[in-house]
């Protein structure tokens, strides 16, 4: 029997007890432990000090805090907001939705406060925060909401008084809005969505649970948009929902349905514009299936899926594609945008946060960076003093030491960016349980790893990731690879610097590495798609070029590798469809069949240093790296080769790779913006 959900009337709100570890200061003071907890508490690590433990409960799994969300208001405060599980820690049990508030200035949260809530008498769910603030934008639709509108989605479903704290699997779902025009201080009555994104067919549904976005770019500037997944009979469903008039009224955008398979079973959802106006879905990935060894190998069984929307959350550009090489078990994590080249930012940074080991236990919580759109994020598995890796934000980062002696469990998570780039990480936690408290840690870009940078001489900075430094160059400085860790990231372009006409890309190389293949330029391509690479291959004594564009591919080669430890000018230059290959200014290889773009929908970036999977890494030195938009004559590459000129037209992207820039300082050229 289909039962048709109703909405229910607002219950009064009321104070939540306050429990004993609520109050301390932003900066210090983690609630004293029992011996017992000592026994098994994390090894301290240097962002303990800047945690601060805001729900705790110390009686799992007898009622717990669950699912946190986080957003900054216009005046500065923050708002972190949890489920308190009244009576256990099951999901869809008796709980109420709650807020603890930082204001501007303040080093003391606030004690809690009940948002939503129901009393003993006539439990009920209240859950599953969603915070966005709205902001009135330029262009915009006009609204009556007023700018800094916090507008919170939620979910509520009945729960058997003789039985609060079970999980009400069956009991139907309905979605709810409220909001505060005073930064977080008083909220409105809860307003039901049930018609305008509910249906009487499903028998579950959820939004987020995590902060939803606006959008700032494009035909949707001002768009408010959030996750929603639920459950059709026999199959799962994945919704956006968006509102234009400021979160008043509600509509259901991009949908799809499907059943759950072993490789397709994709959950809670965070949202990100990307700074091409499109929004990068980030899925959470269910599937659990699989022997040890595959369970345990993020490659083989991914644990994130993506989607893309085009149209402001309408409809879906692509499906939901699994993730690999983002070690996460089955979780929500959260994903936040921080920086972004069209906003005058160096590069394009999205992090997201989650646990860092691909199967269950839920351990080492840890916020991860893309800086190429959400294609590939920073890995788990780098040495200690690495910084190319993400920020383990709990327990030893020693991957050698038992589950037992790490003590860092973690869970559910959400991300703020703070004033001055700082974030703000809310997570779940504990030594022996990740529902034991929710905590609160400010990360700056030392802490995230933020890479750093070497100037791009026509007005940003390319990304510099550890394993590279400066060495003697052809011309100056060049930039050396180990061939371990290190790469180079152009800075994005909104106008790709490869595009559908003749194009020439130059660069300098020096190795001796002749025992394997190694890449010297990525660019696009990745998983047979549009792209050009040059390689730098011993193993079949050749350098090696392939453009792989929409009307054919086609590859030349070089008749040796020149793994000689001497410096060698390498070109690859496409004229219509002909790609030819230059070493030193001889022509080393010549075919035709290329024509047509090179870039195709969703392009990879374009790398230095390795291949787009990031794999084959460069064992060498690399120097004056450039890109024309033309095909140079012979005559042109000549003088290019013996005077180093940017006085050729054409150029759309040249690295003197004469510096290397630490994070967060500037270059003497100003490039950083």
């Amino acid at each position: 029997m289909t039962i048709h959900r109703r909405p229910v009337s607002r219950l009064p709100r009321h104070l939540a007890a306050l429990l004993a570890v609520g109050m301390t200061t932003a900066t210090a003071l983690l609630p004293a432990r029992t011996a017992a907890a000592e026994a098994t508490a994390p090894s301290a690590g240097p962002l303990e000090a800047r945690t601060t433990v805001l729900f705790s409960t110390p009686y799992v799994p007898s009622g717990c805090y669950r699912i946190p969300a986080i957003v900054r208001a216009v005046d500065g405060s923050l708002l972190a907001f949890a489920e308190r599980r009244i009576h256990t820690c099951a999901d869809k049990s008796h709980m109420d939705l709650v807020v603890r508030r930082l204001p501007p200035r303040a080093s003391q949260w606030l004690p809690e406060e009940t948002v939503q809530g129901s009393t003993l008498e006539a439990p009920a769910t209240w859950g599953n925060p969603g915070p966005v603030v709205y902001r009135k934008l330029p262009g915009a639709p006009a609204t009556d909401a007023p700018d800094g509108r916090i507008v919170l989605m939620s979910t509520h479903n009945p729960v058997d008084p003789a039985t609060p704290g079970s999980n009400h699997r069956t009991a139907p779902r309905t979605p709810y809005v409220l909001h505060s025009d005073d930064n977080g201080v008083t909220w409105s009555p809860a307003r039901s969505l049930y018609e305008e994104l509910d249906d009487p067919s499903w028998g579950h549904m959820q939004t987020a649970p995590v902060h939803g976005i606006q959008l700032t770019r494009g035909a949707h500037a001002g768009r408010l948009a959030v996750g929603v997944n639920y459950r059709a009979g026999s199959k799962f469903g994945l919704m956006i929902a968006y509102s234009d008039d400021g979160g008043t009224t509600w509509r259901k955008g991009a949908q799809v349905e499907y059943p759950p398979v072993a490789r397709q079973n994709v959950g809670e959802l965070s949202l990100v514009e990307l700074a091409n106006g499109d929004i990068l879905v980030w899925g959470r990935q269910n599937t659990n299936t699989g022997t040890p060894e595959e369970l345990a190998d993020p490659h083989r069984v991914p644990h994130r899926s993506i989607a893309i929307s085009k149209d402001g959350g309408e409809t879906y550009h692509s499906g939901y594609t699994n993730l690999p090489g983002f070690e996460a078990p089955p979780i929500q994590s959260a994903s936040l945008r921080t920086d972004a080249t069209d906003e005058g930012d160096a590069y394009n940074r999205i992090l997201a946060s989650a646990p860092s080991v691909n199967q269950e236990p839920r351990i080492r919580p840890m916020v991860r960076a893309s800086f190429d759109e959400g294609r590939t994020w920073q890995g788990v598995d780098t040495p200690l003093d690495s910084t190319d890796e993400g920020v383990q934000v709990y327990g030893t980062n020693d991957r050698s030491v038992t589950v037992q002696e790490c003590a860092c469990y973690g869970g559910y998570s959400d991300m703020v960016e703070l004033p001055h780039g700082d974030v703000a990480l809310l997570y779940e936690r504990g030594a022996t349980d990740y529902r034991s408290e929710i905590a609160f840690v400010t990360l700056d870009d030392r802490d995230l790893h933020t890479p750093s940078a070497t100037p791009d001489a026509r007005g940003r900075s390319a990304l510099v990731f550890d394993g590279v430094t400066t060495t003697r160059g052809m011309y100056g400085r060049a930039l050396a690879f180990d061939g371990q860790r290190g790469r180079v990231q152009l800075p994005y372009r909104t106008t790709p610097v490869l595009g559908p006409g003749d194009f020439t890309v130059s660069t300098w190389i020096r190795y001796d590495d002749g025992t394997r293949d190694q890449a010297i330029v990525s660019a696009y391509g990745q998983d047979g798609e549009r792209g050009v690479s040059l390689r730098a291959e011993p193993g079949g004594d050749r350098i090696r070029g392939v453009v792989n564009a929409a009307d054919g591919s086609v590859t030349v080669t070089s008749t040796g590798a020149y793994a000689d430890g001497a410096w060698h000018h390498v070109a690859l230059r496409r004229q219509g469809g002909t790609v030819a290959l230059y070493v030193d200014g001889l022509r080393a290889g010549v075919a035709s069949g290329a024509g047509g773009a090179v870039i195709g929908d969703d392009p990879a970036p374009i790398y230095l240093g390795q291949g787009p999977d990031g794999a084959d890494r460069f064992h060498g030195s690399m120097d004056e790296f450039r890109i024309y938009d033309r095909a140079l004559s012979p005559a042109e590459l000549a003088r290019l080769r013996t005077s180093n000129t940017n006085r050729i037209p054409g150029l759309t992207a040249h690295l003197p790779m004469n510096a290397i820039v630490p994070p967060g300082e500037r270059s003497e050229t100003g490039d950083d913006r």
